[in-house]
């Protein structure tokens, strides 16, 4: 059955399991109180909410950020706990891969990120740095992407209804599960919603640049001078466009996640496995990155083609999986047919 929990118990009691979604709701609304509390906190202390010398966190200044930073986790620490402790519970996964994480992540956000607001990332932290991005992956996967066990565990009852198998169940199965089937018609509205949206805001948000840098034509000017781009003149700049592209950004993200949603599912209904999904990923980001590689000569042009070929073959194949061969008939290991009864 169900678990049905209040909010206050959600947010901080660390009994019982909760799932995904009610996850993603909770630690969004504490991540972003957390947030502006560290926005409030850096205008208190230099007369701006988004000052490069909090949110950069460069060594020389350590005494202005630390406090900031060491109060953020301070405001997160119980409610983030108690949501993801319930999420491993949900998981039957052992609490103190979030108690190890969230102490490592203190420790990585109390180490400067530069020298000064003009260097480089320092050396020191570059290992920490990727042994926390690896762990941080497998700590997302297992909050906010994987189901929890069927059924009752040690922690409690299913939090998801009797006989849920994704795929169609709701909208939030449609868009943001990983589970069940989809057929061809729901595939096709549901990329057509998500692609439409993305490119509503995309298109939005370039007639916004567009303005902004017809008023600021110092900008397109000095764009390849790296020194005017870590100065001050282009601080206020750069702090205004990022303002504006940060909800497109989130856009974007949520859009791609709804997009492989909407893909693993249709390949569950092939009866394939929703790993598939890299044959168009792969591709994708090695011809997004060709032509970096071939300005350094790190490959040849030919290279380039043969991968712009692959990518063309993996639309092609994406195409067809998804939006025009039919799903197998019937039950299949990942859920019930959604075409039955609709005949």
């Amino acid at each position: 059955m169900e678990n049905s929990m209040g909010w206050g118990e959600v947010l901080f009691g660390f009994h019982g399991r909760i799932n995904r979604l009610t996850y993603w709701g909770g630690s969004l609304a504490v991540t972003a109180a957390g947030l502006a509390f560290a926005a409030l906190l850096s205008w208190l202390a230099t007369g701006d909410p988004l000052a490069p010398a909090v949110w950069q966190r460069p060594a020389d200044q350590s005494g202005l950020w630390e406090p900031v930073w060491f109060s953020y986790f301070a405001l997160i620490a119980w409610p983030m706990s108690a949501l993801s402790v319930k999420r491993l519970h949900d998981r039957a996964l052992p609490r103190w891969l979030w108690y190890s994480y969230f102490a490592f992540s203190v420790a990585m956000a109390l180490v400067p990120m530069t020298d000064t607001l003009e260097a480089g990332t320092p050396a020191s932290s570059g290992f920490l740095a990727a042994v926390l991005t690896g762990f941080s992956i497998f700590m997302f996967v297992q909050l906010s992407v994987l189901r929890g066990t069927p059924g009752p565990n040690p922690n409690g009852p299913d939090t998801l209804p009797p006989g849920f198998y994704g795929g169609d169940h709701d909208i939030w199965s449609v868009l943001f599960g990983l589970e069940g089937r989809l057929s061809r018609a729901q595939w096709w509205r549901g990329t057509l919603m998500v692609g439409s949206a993305a490119l509503t805001v995309f298109f939005a948000s370039m007639l916004f640049l567009d303005d902004y840098l017809n008023r600021h034509p110092e900008i397109v000017q000095n764009m390849n001078n790296r020194d005017w781009l870590k100065s001050d003149e282009a601080r206020p700049v750069a702090a205004e466009i990022a303002r504006w592209m940060f909800i497109p950004g989130i856009v974007f993200c949520v859009a791609l996640w709804n997009l492989l949603a909407l893909g693993v599912k249709r390949l569950h209904d092939r009866g394939l496995s929703g790993w598939l999904t890299l044959l168009l990923i792969g591709p994708f980001f090695v011809l997004g990155l060709a032509p970096g590689l071939v300005a350094q000569a790190a490959i040849s042009e030919g290279m380039v083609s043969l991968v712009a070929l692959l990518f063309l073959a993996s639309l092609i194949w994406g195409l067809l999986q998804f939006g025009v061969l039919p799903g197998e008939t019937g039950p299949n290991r990942y859920g019930p047919d959604p075409l039955a009864g609709k005949a």
